[in-house]
């Protein structure tokens, strides 16, 4: 028995070591960017337990012109358990991004380098990053609800939540949300859509921002506005919006039944 149990376990081996995927190696690697840095994370399986290992990752920041960029790193840990997760956030070498680029990465467990893992980025292999963007989106119009409730919004956003003005306002069924903080702004340009005009420097805007509903402070409102170009009518509108208390009021996501918002490079 003793030997036929040796003889298992040497098969294994040997079945291991011709299929590198089976053995240690990364599950998924997986990151958000921005102009100032990255998050992140990592998951690894198969491990021995007490044994060193390091993972390796690489970011390629690819401009619109002019050579790549390459960020590397690594991760170092001694596995507690057969499985490993971390989850790192660090800022660019050499300062904040000032140029637009296209982010991609890769990640591999050195101890099994015949699994490169692609860097996933919110289920897409790239990023796009819009940096130093000097802009704002300014426009409005309706959507509707999954009932048949028209909300409509007028806005005035900057790219730069310290520029002035921001204005934002929804309105639906009676109620009526009026921003007084953009809290967050994140401008980029998503490469499936082609705005055309009047810019082509970024296209989608993302937000965060606090103010009134009803008259009532401490609402939130978060939404995504994007510029698919004239006269509007591809144009999406993404929009939710939580009391004071935080129970959710308002989601709604469509493109524009009349309407437009155009991004704008700043008018200072």
């Amino acid at each position: 028995m003793k030997k036929i149990f040796v003889a298992i376990i040497l098969v294994l081996g040997l079945f291991v070591s011709a299929h590198p995927a089976l053995a240690n190696h990364l599950t998924a690697a997986t990151a958000t960017v921005s102009c100032t840095g990255y998050t992140l994370t990592v998951d690894a399986d198969l491990l021995s337990i007490g044994t060193a290992y390091t993972i390796d990752y690489t970011f390629t920041l690819t401009p619109a012109s002019g050579p790549p960029i390459t960020v590397s790193d690594n991760i170092q840990f001694t596995a507690e358990m057969s499985t490993f997760a971390e989850t790192i956030s660090k800022n660019w070498p050499n300062g904040p991004l000032a140029s637009s680029f296209t982010v991609t990465g890769t990640a591999v467990l050195t101890s099994n380098p015949s699994v490169v893992v692609p860097i996933s980025f919110n289920g897409s292999s790239a990023a796009m990053l819009t940096c130093g963007l000097d802009g704002r989106m300014t426009g409005g119009g309706s959507v509707f609800e999954t009932d048949g409730t028209r909300v409509t919004h007028g806005f005035e956003l900057h790219c730069d939540t310290e520029d002035v003005p921001n204005r934002l306002e929804i309105n639906w069924a009676g109620h009526r949300f009026h921003l007084e903080t953009l809290v967050s702004a994140f401008c980029f340009k998503d490469p499936t859509i082609n705005a055309g005009h009047p810019t082509n420097i970024f296209n989608t805007y993302v937000g965060v921002g606090t103010g009134r509903l009803d008259g009532v402070a401490g609402a939130t409102a978060r939404w995504t506005f994007t510029d698919a170009g004239e006269p509007g009518k591809n144009d999406m509108a993404t929009i939710a919006i939580t009391d004071s208390l935080g129970k959710v009021v308002l989601t709604v996501s469509g493109k524009l039944d009349s309407g437009n918002q155009q991004a704008h490079l700043d008018n200072k």
